[in-house]
């Protein structure tokens, strides 16, 4: 069914009549609309404005009056805590932290920590140049192992051996002593006993007897090192020949075994010097043309 014209404009009037009176209705009534309530979101909090300090304020270093509070927390003293009654003295903590090992102090004023493996490795060194006949080595390794650990019984037992094999034997017989008396049934000990047997008859013919005058003195020590020389000891025969021309600087005998001595430990100069000291005081003795051919073939190997 279709309606007319007639019919359909009086209902299109109303209805725009209508529409506009609830738009009016709506514009005049915006306080009683429901409000959308934002997000709470928080802005950068607002810095408070710096005071102006005061022209008379008083500087951070100034110093503080009395029954005054320093403005600012000063710095605790070095070694104190934050409580007055209890203080901490960081120096000698760290003192104690950076103090050396105990050590113990040689005759030579050197010092020497205790190092037992230090010492069994010199012990191991030293009785290798031993066995390769490199005396003073094996002697500076071995003395070296009784500092660093002393009282050790093979360091003690290698050093008496070394010494002995460098004639030195009041030191090896009182060093022999020593072991038997850190071991007495160590694995050395038999050994040790026989070598003081050895070595005592040597000790006995080096010491003079007490009721000797200073010239049996004398003629027992060139006996001596002649006795030493004839071996080819020709260290020990400097020592006793020394010790004689120390008691008689005037005895010719001494001073031409003492060149000889020095020629078998080749040491040319003083041998020389001695040969012709000898000559000096005893031109036509027993032992001057062995002098003259000495210095001879001395000067012609080194020259003049």
């Amino acid at each position: 069914m279709v309606l007319s014209g007639s019919r359909l404009l009086p209902g299109l009037v109303f209805l725009v009549f209508l529409l506009q009176a609830c738009f009016t209705y709506a514009q005049e009534n915006q306080d009683n609309q429901p409000h959308i309530t934002p997000r709470d979101v928080r802005g950068p909090t607002p810095r408070p404005t710096p005071k102006p300090k005061p022209e008379n304020e008083p500087l951070e270093n100034a110093p503080i009056q009395e029954n005054q509070q320093p403005a600012f927390p000063q710095p605790q003293a070095q070694g104190e805590s934050s409580s007055k009654d209890s203080q901490i003295d960081f120096d000698r903590a760290r003192r104690t932290l950076e103090e050396p090992p105990p050590t113990s102090k040689d005759s030579d004023n050197t010092f020497r920590s205790y190092d037992p493996h230090r010492a069994d490795k010199d012990v191991e060194v030293g009785t290798y140049y031993l066995k390769l006949k490199n005396y003073r080595a094996a002697l500076d390794r071995f003395n070296d192992a009784l500092r660093y650990k002393p009282k050790d019984a093979e360091a003690t037992f290698g050093l008496a051996s070394t010494q002995e094999k460098l004639d030195l034997l009041d030191q090896a017989y009182q060093n022999y002593q020593e072991y038997l008396k850190i071991l007495p049934s160590g694995p050395r000990a038999k050994e040790c006993q026989e070598a003081m047997k050895r070595i005592l008859p040597h000790l006995d013919m080096r010491k003079p007897r007490a009721d000797q005058q200073p010239q049996h003195v004398i003629e027992h020590d060139i006996d001596v090192g002649e006795t030493y020389l004839s071996m080819n000891n020709f260290a020990a025969a400097r020592d006793r020949f020394e010790e004689a021309l120390r008691l008689a600087p005037e005895n010719s005998r001494a001073c031409f075994r003492l060149a000889q001595s020095y020629q078998g430990l080749r040491l040319i100069e003083p041998a020389r010097l001695y040969y012709q000291k000898y000559l000096d005081l005893d031109p036509h003795g027993l032992y001057a043309a062995d002098a003259k051919k000495a210095i001879a073939d001395i000067t012609a190997t080194v020259g003049k």
